[in-house]
């Protein structure tokens, strides 16, 4: 099986993974018999190199920078927000061994004793093997996004089938192989039945044999689950548009502008939008589209959201899980901390002023338009905001009343003048 390399910052170096190392740390105990997972690109991964460059004795000066392999047991996760490895925080009972390759700072060298001695983040390491270190390894980045999966329950004969459209590929692709740049690798285990996969996107959303395999696990959860699924319902929280990848991007499909809100879509989609169990739809003004698309691709960490086209100046973002507890813990989330509401708005507070106690009572968004003032944040903020807005009202109403009162004043008074011939 080949191994990847993959950079972690807060290690200053890189750790080596076997594809099922790395599906072990995205699918994060996932029971099912078919998993696709969205690998965004600019992710530090790459093919480990076949063979270890010398380090040239004239770099090893002090000052220079080299690599050090360490073997040493790290706790790792997936982030579920940019699907980046890195370590666990806090304290964590799961750990393996990884290889790590260290970027370290030379000391100094012995050249009488053979012995190197290299500062790696803070620590003074002795290096007696030069086979434990290498040059600098240049940090790339995948250039495409990345498909990874498994499938469970494979017969040999169908991993024939996907092997040699696999090797068709690659015989149309010659680069494949040579180029480190491409992520690609295939792995089946014989004594579980299992495939694993990774690759471009590009590179594998179109074999015949993956496709024909996603289609038939979508259509067994369908089945599965279909006295849970009723697209035709407004009520059934069942309107989901698009599926949010590691990267937090969606996809969309087309609906309608009817009153129920059914959405047009193809039915691949719909056998999608089927397989979940939990789903809850939220509808927003079209004017926070962008701001909350980049809000939840922060703060959705377990769920899946959609998010619909604009229709009738609003749209819909739509939650979605087959975890019960997770689904209910991010829907409570957003009930709580992103609900809009909307105010009748008159001129007797100015805009900026309005945009200020926005910003002063917590609220997380705010549009104003002509007739109506549009919120969204959490509900005791918009609370906060309402009231102060009253007061501030109330006080600009007295201010203008006032100011008409001292106008009418001053227009008598000038009246008064002009009658009476009263120049000063």
């Amino acid at each position: 099986m080949k191994e990847f390399e993959y950079f972690i910052p807060q290690l200053k170096g890189w750790i080596s993974l076997t594809l099922e190392a790395y599906f072990s740390l995205l699918i994060l105990g996932e029971d099912s018999n078919f998993t696709k997972i969205k690998i965004p690109k600019n992710l530090p991964l790459s093919q480990k190199d076949l063979t270890i460059k010398k380090v040239s004795k004239k770099v090893l000066i002090p000052g220079n920078y080299i690599e050090v392999k360490i073997n040493q047991e790290l706790s790792l996760e997936c982030n579920p927000k940019n699907g980046r490895i890195q370590l666990i925080s806090g304290i964590s009972n799961s750990s393996s061994n990884y290889e790590v390759w260290y970027r370290g700072k030379i000391i100094s060298y012995d050249d009488n004793s053979k012995l190197l001695f290299v500062e790696i983040n803070d620590n003074i390491e002795i290096i007696d093997n030069f086979d434990m270190i290498r040059p600098l390894k240049e940090i790339k980045y995948t250039k495409s996004d990345l498909l990874a999966y498994e499938i469970k329950q494979i017969q040999n004969s169908e991993y024939d089938k996907i092997k040699n459209e696999f090797e068709r590929k690659n015989e149309d692709n010659n680069d494949i192989e040579s180029n480190l740049e491409i992520i690609f690798d295939i792995n089946y285990n014989i004594n579980n039945s299992t495939l694993l996969c990774i690759g471009s996107k590009d590179y594998l959303k179109n074999l015949l044999i993956l496709k024909q395999y996603e289609e038939k696990h979508k259509k067994r959860i369908n089945e599965d689950h279909l006295t849970n699924s009723d697209i035709s319902n407004p009520n059934s929280n069942n309107n989901l548009i698009g599926i949010k990848s590691p990267s937090g991007h969606s996809e969309n499909s087309d609906f309608n502008n009817s009153s129920n809100k059914n959405i047009i879509m193809q039915q691949d989609m719909k056998d999608e939008i089927n397989s979940y169990k939990f789903r809850q739809i939220f509808s927003y003004r079209d004017c926070f589209k962008k701001n909350l698309e980049e809000e939840f691709n922060e703060v959705i960490e377990n769920c899946k959201f959609y998010v619909g086209k604009n229709y009738e100046n609003k749209f819909d973002v739509i939650l979605c899980s087959n975890d019960e507890q997770e689904f209910n813990e991010e829907k409570n989330l957003i009930d709580k901390k992103y609900k809009e509401v909307n105010l009748e708005y008159d001129e007797f507070v100015k805009k900026s002023e309005i945009n200020n106690l926005a910003m002063k009572s917590k609220v997380k968004f705010i549009n104003i338009d002509k007739k109506y003032i549009y919120l969204v944040g959490e509900e005791k903020n918009i609370k906060n905001f309402k009231a102060v807005l009253k007061i501030s009202k109330q006080y600009s109403k007295e201010i203008q009343k006032e100011s008409k009162e001292k106008d009418d004043i001053q227009k008598e008074l000038e009246s008064l003048k002009k009658k009476h011939k009263i120049k000063k």
